[in-house]
């Protein structure tokens, strides 16, 4: 007999007991190819051409019908998210076959906030022209480019913070150049992380084994949130060390110069003549 399905009335396939063997439905064995496409906003033909290419798990025979449930209306779900942020089905597929693609769910969750560029640069206070600037200069990605479906809350916090350096005086001029700066570092990063990583990478590391690398991208697969914490971490700790470091030794340059490093000159990494390195550094 035909039971209520829980979006819509769609009818579900059930044993005459009630009893279930489908794809941990909380009731009935599942639902029929046509209600499976008409639930996912599909085509019967396209479920199967799915099923086809290896995209959906099995369905599951009940009688003699094959009947589907939740997982496969997930996985539908999750084929059209993708496509929408521009993944190829071979590229799915693939992900599928490794069991990846609970890594990407957590890597492109939905942000509680999304913008179109007008609201944006509305949001942000910023005028039009400095957005456009900034955007130039490589600090506001366009969705598209890394998988988003709009702008996000990332976008106007950096552009929130950015604002606020602005107001402080940070001269326009001064930011853009330290944005090409970082955006010029990371992409170099980026690349050389790529290269080192990805399977078939051209620059693989001579002191990193398959096993090694197999290893970390299992790892990064798995829990892809705690690996992009612990690297910003990371990333904070060198950079912030990183500047402590350079205006520690501007200070000694200038006071070995009998001056300040701003009205000297001063460039970190400048020494003047007979002037020793801290312990610890080469000379």
């Amino acid at each position: 007999m035909a039971g209520a399905g829980p979006r819509g009335g769609i009818p579900r396939v059930t044993d005459e007991d009630g009893a279930h063997d489908g794809a941990g439905e909380p009731e009935g064995t599942g639902w029929r190819i046509d209600d499976l496409a008409r639930m996912s906003g599909t085509t019967v033909d396209t479920v199967r051409f799915y099923q086809r290419e290896g995209l959906l798990p099995p369905a599951t025979r009940h009688g003699r019908s094959l009947v589907y449930g939740r997982e496969h209306l997930e996985r539908l779900e999750r084929i059209r998210d993708l496509q929408a942020r521009h993944f190829t089905l071979k590229g799915i597929r693939a992900l599928a076959e490794e069991g990846r693609l609970p890594m990407l769910d957590r890597l492109f969750a939905p942000e509680q906030r999304s913008f179109t560029r007008d609201e944006l640069v509305r949001e942000s206070g910023l005028e039009p022209g400095v957005v456009d600037q900034l955007e130039e200069a490589g600090l506001l990605w366009a969705p598209e480019r890394h998988g988003a479906l709009a702008y996000d809350g990332e976008d106007l916090a950096v552009l929130s913070s950015m604002r606020a350096s602005l107001d402080r005086g940070m001269p326009l001029a001064v930011a853009l150049f330290l944005v090409r700066v970082y955006q010029e570092q990371m992409v170099e990063l980026d690349r050389k992380l790529f290269d080192t990583f990805s399977i078939g990478g051209t620059g693989l590391e001579p002191t990193l084994d398959e096993d090694d690398l197999d290893a970390f991208r299992t790892l990064a697969g798995n829990d892809i949130d705690a690996f992009l914490d612990d690297s910003c971490v990371l990333l904070e700790y060198l950079h912030r060390r990183g500047v402590q470091h350079l205006v520690l030794e501007a200070m000694r340059l200038a006071d070995a110069l009998g001056g300040s490093s701003r009205t000297l000159g001063i460039r970190p990494g400048d020494r003047p003549a007979g002037h020793s390195p801290p312990d610890g550094e080469e000379r």
